[in-house]
């Protein structure tokens, strides 16, 4: 188990499936709180995600780097296109809705 703080690769291998997982994992992060299957330390100003079902630790080093994660995941999800996280998930699941 290692410690990174490449944002990209970790995601590569968190490798989010749906929307309920980048949902769960800009909630942990935004409020840096366990949220689903993340989960959160701090430690003298760093913040520590995991997820559980891969082994590396991400490593956020300051506030800067909390922030710019989530315009990373914002990026690579399309949240930025609705405006913010809220909005993004409402679609999504209103989309996944089965009538």
């Amino acid at each position: 188990m290692s410690t990174i703080t490449d944002f990209d690769a970790w995601l590569d291998m968190v490798d989010l499936e749906d929307h309920e997982e980048v949902y769960a994992l800009h909630q942990a992060v935004s409020g840096c709180e366990h949220f689903g299957m993340y989960k959160i330390q701090e430690n003298r100003g760093k913040i520590f995600v995991t997820a559980n079902h891969i082994d590396d630790t991400l490593m956020l080093a300051s506030e800067d780097a909390r922030r710019y994660f989530l315009t990373v995941l914002e990026k690579r999800s399309g949240i930025s296109e609705f405006g913010d996280i809220e909005g993004w998930h409402g679609f999504h699941r209103a989309m996944a809705k089965e009538d």
